[in-house]
This record gives structure tokens, C-alpha cells and sequence, in this order.
């Protein structure tokens, strides 16, 4: 449930409403928006005692049930859109960011040039992996903590905000003291156990969709970030397994559109794997901005040909000026402002 203040209350009413509700059982997370201040109740309504009760209290307004199985990622927890720092970048409510870099990182070189190439043409958050998951077990698995300094040396000659996956509960110290924000990639969406940990981790966590994960699973996952301590979470629709095979997967366009009015969290959208193919990955790309999505984030990288993973979707990064006027108009058609 979440409890609706009065206007205009002091944080001694507030304090009053959180102890109440915490010795019903619940945890209090209090979100003040522009308009009001709600204290959403986190916790099993069957195993603790009600929370109607509170509907006397004399700052209370109303107590509202959630029905949702998530209740702090939905609108009627935060109707207003919530913003995430990313370092010192934000994302959503208005502030769209693209997100780029290679799909893994392979050597200094090549992760510097992306970087220098991407940053000339006004890309603020650098994405690149150090730990790479990979189907195969042969296939290249990144650099780990090699991935990790080199990201940390772009962070401090380029000025930018660095995105890099967490695979494992034993890496999540790592990649914390290195990267602005951390990434669950699709294959973890619902490790819940890697969830608690990275949520603990003091933040911002990118969470890509599961490629079998329904829409409400994916926001659910959110959830558990949300309930665990993280207070910023995007999500990241990234595409889909289905029939189709003329694509690496299915961008649900429709998804970005249902995750925008049902919950509060920026929406990012990855159109290099649902893509597969480098042609296909602006105009999926268009087509989630259009959707309301608040960033997209795409793979780059200086010689994609020669590149140790997902070769065919990646965009030449000294090319990227192209992609991001591509995309400058729509965004701004959107009401969004872009870097």
C-alpha cells in the first residue's frame, strides 16, 4: 500500500506516518514528489497487520492498495517520471542520454580510440565490458580487472561516466569502485540473489530484460533492486526471443511503450542486440526513441570487422557523428533534451 500525506506537511509528520508504519511490519520508503509526499509501505499485507489503520493519523489523506505485484517501480507509488544520475549525466524526466561503446573491451587502444572517437561527437556515458558473458565458453570473456583500469583511465582523461555488466556477486565490489552505473545483462535479469548484492552496491543499475521475461518479470526485477536499497534503476528493453530469425531478437517497441506508463523509471532502449545487423540498429534505434524511451545505448567500436565480439552489429565509432544527428531531431521532437 502506500500512504498519501497532506499538503504541505513537515518532515516531523513525515517521521510520525514512517515509525507508524514500521511497527505494522513494513518498511517505509518515503518519495516526495512535486505535488505530494507518499510513504510506500514495503512488505507482505498477509503477514503483517493493516495498514488502514493509519488512515487516522491526522497527516495522512488517503491509503491506497497497489495491486501490481511491484509496488515502488509503479505510477501509483511515483506518478511523477524519476531521474538517474549516471555520474554526472542524467537520465529521464526529460534528460536523454546515448550510451555507447564497444561490445567488450579488447586492449587500450582499441578501447581509447572508441572513447576519444565517441566523446568528439558529444557521447557523455561510455559503455564497455571487462567481464563478458558469453554463450560459448570458447568465445572471448573480456578482460576483467585489466577491462576494469582501462575504464577507470577513460573515466579520468575523458570526463565521461562508464557502464560495465556485473556477471557474478564476486565482481560487484570490483566493478562498484569503477563504474557510475552497473549493468544486469539479459541472461542475469532474474538472478535474484546477484540482484540483492548489486543493489547494495551504492549504484545507479542498468537492468536489461530478459530475453524470455515478460514485461511485468522485467519491472519485478526492478523491484527487487528498488526494495534492496537502489533507489536508481533503469530499465533497458533489449530485445526478445521469438520466432523470428531476421533479427538477432525482437525489439518490443510496444514494451518501452507499456514500462512508460506503468512504472516511474527511465526506459532505455538497446537496438545492437536486438538488432544483430549494423543497418538495422538506427532505425530500431528511431523507433524506441519514438516509443518514449529516455536513452539509447549502442555498441561501437574503431575496426568492427576485426572486433573479438558481436562483430556485425556494431557501429565504426569514428562514424558516430552521423549516428547522433541521426537522432538529435526525434529526440527533440519527443520533448527530451539530449547530453
Amino acid at each position: 500500500m502506500i500512504i498519501v500525506l497532506k499538503p504541505n506537511v513537515d518532515q516531523a509528520a513525515i517521521d510520525q506516518v514512517t515509525l507508524h508504519v514500521a511497527e505494522l511490519g513494513y518498511a517505509p520508503r518515503v518519495i516526495q514528489g512535486v505535488e505530494r509526499t507518499i510513504v510506500a509501505a514495503v512488505g507482505d499485507e498477509l503477514s503483517n497487520r493493516s495498514l488502514e489503520t493509519l488512515q487516522g493519523l491526522e497527516p495522512v489523506a488517503t491509503v491506497i492498495p497497489i495491486q501490481k505485484r511491484y509496488k515502488v517501480a509503479s505510477r501509483e507509488c511515483r506518478p511523477e517520471d524519476s531521474r538517474v544520475m549516471i555520474g554526472h549525466y542524467p537520465l529521464g524526466a526529460g534528460a536523454f542520454q546515448v550510451i555507447s561503446g564497444p561490445c567488450a573491451i579488447e586492449s587500450r587502444k582499441q578501447f581509447m580510440t572508441a572513447v576519444q572517437h565517441l566523446t568528439a561527437c558529444g557521447v557523455r556515458i561510455i559503455r564497455g565490458g571487462a567481464y563478458k558473458p558469453r554463450t560459448s565458453p570458447y568465445d572471448f570473456q573480456g578482460l576483467a580487472e585489466e577491462g576494469l583500469e582501462l575504464l577507470a583511465e577513460a573515466k579520468a582523461k575523458f570526463g565521461v561516466s562508464v557502464v560495465t555488466e556485473v556477471v557474478g556477486v564476486t565482481h560487484v565490489e570490483k566493478v562498484a569502485a569503477v563504474a557510475d552505473m552497473l549493468q544486469i545483462g539479459a541472461r542475469n535479469c532474474q538472478n535474484y540473489h546477484l540482484l540483492e548484492c548489486v543493489a547494495s552496491a551504492g549504484r545507479p543499475v542498468l537492468l536489461k530484460r530478459g530475453m524470455a521475461t515478460t514485461i511485468e518479470e522485467w519491472i519485478s526485477a526492478g523491484e527487487y533492486l528498488l526494495v534492496n536499497g537502489c533507489p536508481d534503476v533503469v530499465l533497458c528493453e533489449r530485445g526478445i526471443r521469438t520466432f523470428e530469425t531476421a533479427t538477432r531478437g525482437t525489439l518490443d517497441v510496444g514494451a518501452i511503450a507499456v514500462a512508460k506508463q506503468e512504472t516511474h523509471l527511465p526506459i532505455v532502449v538497446d537496438p545492437s542486440h536486438a538488432a544483430g545487423r549494423r543497418a538495422l540498429v538506427l532505425p530500431m534505434a528511431l523507433a524506441g526513441i519514438a516509443a518514449g524511451a529516455d536513452g539509447i545505448i549502442v555498441e561501437a567500436h574503431p575496426d568492427p570487422v576485426n572486433a573479438l565480439s558481436d562483430a556485425a552489429q556494431q557501429w565504426p565509432s569514428d562514424q558516430f557523428a552521423s549516428f547522433m544527428e541521426a537522432v538529435r531531431p526525434l529526440v527533440a521532437l519527443m520533448g527530451k533534451k539530449l547530453g
